[in-house]
Formats: C-alpha cells, structure tokens, sequence
C-alpha cells in the first residue's frame, strides 16, 4: 500500500510538473514572459527550459515544512487569484457595461461581495498567515514591477502614447 501511495504521488507531481511547465513557455513563446523559456527541446519537443525552470522553483520549497508551504499556496491563491477575481468581475461591470454578458450573477453584487468575506475570513483564521502574506505580498509585487517595466519598454498601458 505505502508503494502505491508513493507512486501515485510521484505520478502526480510529475504530471503536474509537466503540465505547469507549459504555462510559462507558452507566456514567453507569445512574449509576455521571459523569451529564455520559450525554446523547445530539439529531439524531445517539450518546453525543457520552462519545465526545469519550474523544477527549481519547486525543489525550493522543499526546505519549508508542508504546513508552511500549503499555508503559502492557499493564501497565495486566495490573494492573487480568488481576491482579485472578485474585484475584477465588478471593476468590469462598472467600467465597461456595454459589453454583452451571456451569464448572470443573481443578486449582484452579494455573490462578489460574500466572496471577498469568505476570502478574508480564511486569511484571517490561518495558523501562520504572515508568512503566507509576506509570500503572496512578494509575489503579487515582483510580478507587478515586472510588469511595469515590460509595459514601459514595449509602450503598453500605462505607458502607452
């Protein structure tokens, strides 16, 4: 039984590996993100830059215990993805109504809004939720200030002439 959990959980992290890898050679191939990884392996045809590149970024994690590390991927998520969604979905409705909507949000804005509560309300009840913070909080500012500079260089917003 221990054998087949343990190859189970190498089947998984393996596929995940492999499938995440094509997430960032795919952002650089249309160039929003480092050009680097996105060349393909000339015999294997995979993206071998991006998916060692991912390697790297996971065998660090394995210096932190596996409280810490899914506390930092939840509030991470939560933060950077799920948050931010919300904000998104209503920013978009204000500022740009006419576009068609084929789905409807019943009783708008309650939805978005009891979202966000349940979001906060997680974060707040996290055993060790400043390390996750400070994680996400890196995170969500070097992606930013990235960002700015691609923006600059390539003169897109708010940059743009």
């Amino acid at each position: 039984m221990a054998a087949l959990i343990m190859w189970t959980a190498f089947a998984s992290v393996f596929s995940l590996l492999l499938g995440y890898s094509r997430v960032p050679f795919a952002a650089a191939r249309d160039g929003n993100y480092f050009r680097v990884l996105s060349a393909v392996h000339p015999r294997h045809g995979i993206p071998h830059r991006s998916l060692v590149a991912l390697g790297l970024v996971a065998s660090a994690f394995c210096f932190f215990s596996l409280q810490q590390v899914i506390t930092m991927l939840v509030i991470t998520r939560i933060l950077l993805q799920f948050f931010l969604q919300q904000i998104g979905v209503m920013l978009l409705r204000v500022q740009r109504p006419e576009l068609p909507r084929p789905f409807r949000i019943p009783l708008y804005p309650l939805p978005p809004l009891a979202a966000m509560a349940g979001f906060l309300f997680i974060l707040l009840n996290r055993s060790n939720a400043t390390e996750g913070l400070a994680v996400a909080a890196g995170i969500g500012i070097s992606g930013t200030l990235i960002y700015l500079i691609r923006a600059k260089r390539l003169r897109q917003w708010p940059f743009a002439g």
